[in-house]
């Protein structure tokens, strides 16, 4: 599919009319590519290699989701791989060679079964750097301090990169990669890439594309100023001169079927999700991870189960982002099609908020309340419960969007007032961090309330509406006046 200028951006607008400049799986993708590079963050390998791994960190830590990854790029023709951090969870040498053989089983001598070179486009995160003081994981598996030292890979992060991936380390790195600049910037580091982003670009044409890639997101872009772990705005500043700047960023975890994964203002910026587990955003009754939270009625959702990462194809007049879940091997959405010419800014999130669909319900759902129940809390402590479960909204369409999240709203009728807002929650959707397709997307949601926390004196109604990322809302479903029959909690 050889498309030209016009009739690409024909058929963006036609498909950017209801879901901006998205468009299903492969349908901007053809001939002519100039480039493809596959990009995951926070693999967070424990394992050590092969017959000298270590029950202390754990199967489900291993390098196998890496592998498979690293095997989909390779059928897919990658040039490059980028990885944005968080290699080795726990910042010991063992687990960062394990993550360099998987790259070699893979790709020996940065090449692929058909002989083309793959580029590793590799940085370390802040658990290469400190990991090994989370959950005193270091003093746990050497005990004795020197030995320690010299297992700790910021004790001496030259020799031991070198001895995992077989390349000079660079606390800033510039490689070419078949005509196109990237530039890494390994945790701490990325506090000074500023100036050899500067250095780097000198002369650059400002409309030509290349690519950044560090840990933390940069300042105020993907997700938004509210996201968890930002830095200081400096690289941001920097590839500010250039509009198709594309910057790679993880640490946070979010899930790339929030569509606030990709940003767009003076330059281009994405968060890379994560190929251990999905972040989950706090606040909600089901997120985590939430301190003091021994009110919380709900356990974290689980999200070891999704495993995200990114496949990259750049045209002429084209940037494809297709995004990828290596468990079950499928698709997470529409890719992402970010125009090269033209001073399109499809992804400016005040344009995206503007144009999102809200999502819809089916015309018979409706909530329902369970009955009173003995039941604990997030912290273990006994109490009563009742349970509001109601059908997910209907899959996106042109007509609506997906609904990220849900909020309930408890309403209170007593006296000279009716339907008062009493109580407000909101939860993630079990699947939300998988393709809309997939069978966890489609099941009942739920929210515990503590019974302690209602009124059983008076008629109450519990209000559901759904949430795209950006905000919009659903019409509400609604229950009808109820009346709660256990014990009524003298105030």
């Amino acid at each position: 599919m050889n498309l030209s200028r016009r009739l690409f951006l024909e058929g963006l607008v036609s498909v950017g009319a209801t879901r901006l400049f998205a468009a299903a799986p492969g349908a901007f993708l053809g001939p002519g590519a100039k480039l493809r590079f596959g990009v995951v963050s926070d693999i967070h390998v424990r394992t050590a290699l092969g017959a000298d791994a270590l029950p202390l960190y754990g199967p489900n830590y291993d390098t196998e989701t890496f592998i498979a990854a690293l095997r989909y790029f390779d059928r897919r023709g990658a040039d490059a791989v980028m990885v944005t951090g968080d290699l080795a969870d726990n910042g010991i040498d063992e687990q960062l060679r394990a993550v360099g053989a998987a790259w070699d089983k893979v790709f020996p001598g940065d090449r692929a079964a058909d002989g083309r070179t793959v580029t590793k486009l590799i940085v370390g995160g802040n658990h290469d750097w400190e990991g090994w003081k989370y959950g005193k994981m270091g003093e746990k598996r050497f005990p004795d301090e020197a030995e320690r030292k010299a297992h700790i890979i910021a004790e001496d992060y030259p020799r031991h990169w070198e001895e995992a991936f077989h390349e000079k380390f660079q606390e800033v790195f510039v490689k070419d990669v078949k005509g196109y600049r990237f530039i890494g910037a390994h945790w701490p580091y990325h506090k000074k890439a500023a100036s050899v982003i500067a250095s780097a670009t000198k002369g650059m044409d400002r409309s030509r594309p290349f690519f950044y890639a560090q840990h933390p997101h940069l300042k105020d872009t993907a997700y938004g100023s509210w996201a968890w772990g930002h830095d200081n705005g400096a690289a941001g500043a920097a590839l500010a001169k250039f509009p198709n700047a594309v910057a790679f960023s993880g640490h946070s975890h979010y899930s790339l079927t929030d569509e606030r994964s990709v940003w767009q203002g003076d330059f281009i910026a994405v968060g890379a999700g994560s190929l251990r587990y999905t972040g989950k955003i706090g606040g909600y009754e089901n997120s985590g991870p939430m301190r003091n939270s021994g009110f919380k009625q709900m356990e974290a959702l689980p999200t070891r189960d999704c495993r995200q990462g990114l496949f990259v194809s750049v045209y002429d007049d084209r940037i494809v982002l297709e995004r990828r879940e290596f468990m079950t091997g499928t698709s997470l959405g529409d890719d992402w099609v970010i125009p090269l010419a033209g001073g399109e800014r499809p992804y400016d999130f005040k344009r995206r908020a503007a144009a999102a669909k809200a999502p819809a319900f089916a015309a018979d759902a409706a909530p329902k309340l369970s009955e009173e129940t003995d039941g604990k809390n997030r912290g273990g402590k006994k109490c009563r419960q009742v349970t509001l479960a109601f059908p997910p909204a209907l899959p996106s369409s042109p007509e609506h969007g997906r609904a990220f999240a849900y909020e309930i709203r408890v309403l209170q009728t007593q006296g000279d007032f009716t339907d008062l807002p009493i109580l407000t929650k909101r939860v993630i959707p079990k699947g939300f961090n998988f393709g809309e397709a997939d069978p966890r997307a489609r099941e009942p949601v739920t929210c515990v309330f503590n019974a302690a926390e209602l009124p059983h004196e008076c008629p109450l109604k519990f209000e559901v509406t759904a949430l795209e990322c950006f905000g919009r809302r659903s019409k509400p479903i609604v229950t009808p006046h109820l009346k709660l029959k256990g014990v009524v909690v003298k105030w």
